[in-house]
């Protein structure tokens, strides 16, 4: 989260399901990881250092993003996980967290935000992860899986009509 490679992330999810036992254990371990990186990048963009500065050229060269960042000041946690629902950003996942640094939103309405709305991805990674050493190993269940893949595809419809 700290150095915005969110492919080293993905494949870390993929793996939680399987490390922690479980799609639930796995989506809840991979969010709570995600979120203690992503407030320490959201420390790093709230101090005077090289990150906030950067993560100020990043607001002045997208200008859809000084939007982002009146929105996110006013609405805090609401705003966040509206955005970390979307589907579609116009910079990587990572960089918001020091996008949101350079705000007014605080530490605990940044973290809510992103813990509530990373569940939703990393539930999908975990499953992922989970699902395809299941049909390694044979012991997939058709009826857990499907029921499991209809929330997921509820909660990815959520995030569509949510941004």
């Amino acid at each position: 989260k700290v150095s915005c490679i969110d492919a080293g992330g993905i494949v870390l999810a993929l793996g939680a399901g399987i490390l922690f036992g479980g799609v639930f254990q796995g989506a809840f371990m991979s969010a709570l990881g995600a979120t203690a990186g992503s407030l320490v990048a959201f420390g790093l963009a709230k101090l005077d250092t090289p990150f906030r500065r950067k993560a100020l050229d990043v607001i002045e060269e997208f200008p859809s993003l000084r939007g982002i960042e009146k929105v996110v000041a006013k609405e805090g946690a609401k705003a966040i996980l509206t955005l970390r629902l979307a589907p579609i950003l116009p910079i990587p996942i990572g960089m918001y967290n020091y996008v949101y640094g350079v705000t007014s939103v605080p530490p605990l309405a940044f973290a809510s935000g992103i813990f509530v709305g990373s569940l939703k991805p990393y539930l999908l990674d975990s499953y992922l992860g989970f699902f395809g050493k299941s049909i390694v190993d044979g012991t997939s269940d058709p009826t857990g899986d499907g029921i499991l893949l209809l929330a997921l595809g509820v909660s990815i419809l959520v995030g569509v009509f949510a941004s």
